[in-house]
């Protein structure tokens, strides 16, 4: 009954965030859109539900599993400079239950390296950057989620959601996720 009603709620958080809409009509033919519509100016296209709740799901535990370590970091790398101070400002650090580290490069710590580490990459494409991926390895950090639109050949064995995050409400049901799973396990 529970687990129902959870359910229930993500997928209503899911339509009310707008999170199945993409703001620009992609021309390609993608598993992950459904519908596109093009008329009078206005181009939308609609992600297919099913494969965006997986992607969300998988987000959602990944993020369990971090917040059921002891030692843990966060690290959200984001292209949005307003959406960093947003992000900082929202964040209560004492009731956060785990260290948060936003920016978007990534900082050498050697201390980090004995901690649980997860990547979540929003608008930010790993690429094929192998600098950069030497040295997120070289961190130890082995769990990455991104969220773009970018269709990469080597997904460098990370989770993605196929998404924007242009739109604040988009980001904003993202951070709630977070907030929600890191507030609750003290």
């Amino acid at each position: 009954m529970v687990d129902n009603k959870i359910k229930n709620l993500l997928l209503k958080s899911v339509v009310d965030s707008d999170f199945l809409f993409l703001d620009s009509a992609s021309t390609k033919q993608l598993r992950h859109i459904n519908i596109k519509l093009n008329s009078n100016k206005l181009n939308v296209s609609s992600l297919d539900l099913f494969e965006t709740l997986k992607s969300l799901k998988q987000l959602i535990q990944s993020l369990k599993f971090l917040s059921e370590r002891n030692k843990k970091i966060l690290h959200v790398w984001l292209k949005n400079k307003q959406y960093l101070r947003i992000t900082e400002m929202l964040i209560d650090k004492e009731n956060f239950n785990v260290d948060l580290s936003v920016k978007n490069t990534l900082s050498q710590n050697h201390a980090n390296q004995f901690k649980t580490q997860l990547l979540f990459l929003l608008d930010l494409p790993l690429k094929n950057d192998k600098k950069k991926i030497k040295r997120i390895l070289n961190e130890k950090i082995f769990l990455i989620n991104k969220v773009n639109l970018k269709l990469e050949k080597n997904d460098w064995g990370s989770y993605k959601i196929y998404n924007e995050i242009n739109n604040f409400k988009k980001f904003l049901f993202l951070f709630i996720i977070i907030d929600l799973i890191f507030t609750k396990n003290k």
